[in-house]
């Protein structure tokens, strides 16, 4: 994935909180992905709308994150994973 990429959501995932956690099931049942804080936020992201330096803003303005880490990289994992897991898709 490029930085200027905005990864969608796939709509047929389904999603159920559960508390702390976010459960993200491919609505072809090929893939079950748990979402802590974090990555529930850079999911909430996916919307075609923002790209890679959006999520970061959004992630530091969210939470505490130690001077000098490479939030991009934890960023890029996490949608990598999600991509994998046929959970997102490029926007169009």
């Amino acid at each position: 994935m490029t930085d200027t990429a905005k990864p969608l959501v796939k709509e047929d995932v389904l999603i159920e909180d559960l508390g702390e956690q976010t459960v993200l099931y491919n609505a072809e049942g090929k893939a079950i992905h748990v979402l802590n804080r974090t990555a529930r936020l850079i999911w909430d992201l996916c919307d075609g709308e923002h790209s890679l330096q959006d999520m970061e803003r959004a992630l530091r303005a969210s939470f505490a994150v130690p001077e000098g880490h490479d939030v991009c990289a934890d960023i890029q994992r996490t949608l990598e994973e999600l991509f994998s897991k046929e959970l997102l898709q490029e926007a169009a």
